[in-house]
């Protein structure tokens, strides 16, 4: 695992617990398998279709919401994250509804532990991209993992509204849109008892032209692109309406034809 990933597995790790009393303080956890549009939207239900029957991985899983709300539609769902903790959480609650999902401690950069074209969906999203050093490889890995004509779902929150600086009443440009990085930043006062400095974590800022060269390089086609919402999020401190919200991406592996598509 390389230095930028590491430290941020750790971070992970030592936060997850103050991270997931929110997830458990809202309680979809215990309701997305039975309704799913808490954790999909309706463009990716529409481009997902119906999962029943097939193998799902879910790559960068956090609070495994999306996991979960898979494997209640009938989906075989394998579901990979960076971090133990966060894992074992989610492990937890799969077991207390009765979800039978299969959970992966690995770097998304390294997919090892699955085998090549044994998936026919790989989702990833949820802010995942962000803790990533290397996006191609990242996407090089879905791909591989992926079965011909298999999709490739990426939601991420849109890079354009990384850029601005936070805590004030207008919007101000604080970083370029092409400066990706690595950003530091302490992650301490999320873990108690940690003294301040000693957790860094480090964020990588892509452009929509990354996450959409990073997908065709992967093997995949690109079937759309969209940009979705514009509201702005309780935890962000700018005032952000009106800008896209989610980038949304869909990909087709290459090398065979789609299930009921002409040759």
């Amino acid at each position: 695992m390389n230095l930028f990933h590491e430290a941020n597995r750790r971070g992970w790790d030592a936060v997850s617990p103050h991270w997931q009393a929110g997830i458990e303080a809202q309680g979809h956890w215990r309701r997305c398998h039975r309704e799913p549009e808490l954790a999909l939207l309706p463009e990716e239900r529409r481009y997902l279709g119906d999962v029943a029957g097939r193998d799902v991985a879910v790559l960068g899983s956090g609070d495994n919401l999306v996991a979960f709300a898979l494997a209640g539609l009938g989906a075989r769902v394998t579901s990979v994250d960076l971090s133990a903790m966060q894992l074992q959480i989610a492990a937890e609650r799969a077991r207390a509804l009765g979800l039978s999902i299969r959970f992966v401690h690995a770097d998304v950069t390294a997919l090892g532990a699955l085998a090549t074209a044994t998936f026919d969906v790989v989702y990833t999203g949820g802010h995942v991209a962000v803790w990533v050093s290397d996006l191609k490889r990242y996407y090089a890995e879905a791909g591989r993992i992926l079965r011909p004509a298999g999709l490739l779902l990426v939601n991420e929150y849109h890079p354009f509204r990384r850029i601005w600086k936070q805590g004030v009443h207008r919007l101000e440009r604080e970083l370029s849109y092409y400066d990706r990085g690595p950003h530091q930043y302490d992650r301490a006062d999320q873990a108690p008892g940690l003294a301040p400095g000693t957790l860094p974590s480090y964020n990588f800022h892509w452009t929509v032209s990354d996450y959409v060269t990073a997908l065709l390089q992967a093997g995949c086609e690109l079937l759309a692109l969209e940009e979705i919402g514009e509201a702005r999020q309780s935890w962000e401190e700018a005032p952000l309406e009106g800008l896209p919200e989610c980038l949304l991406l869909v990909g087709r592996k290459r090398g065979a034809t789609a299930p009921g598509e002409a040759g």
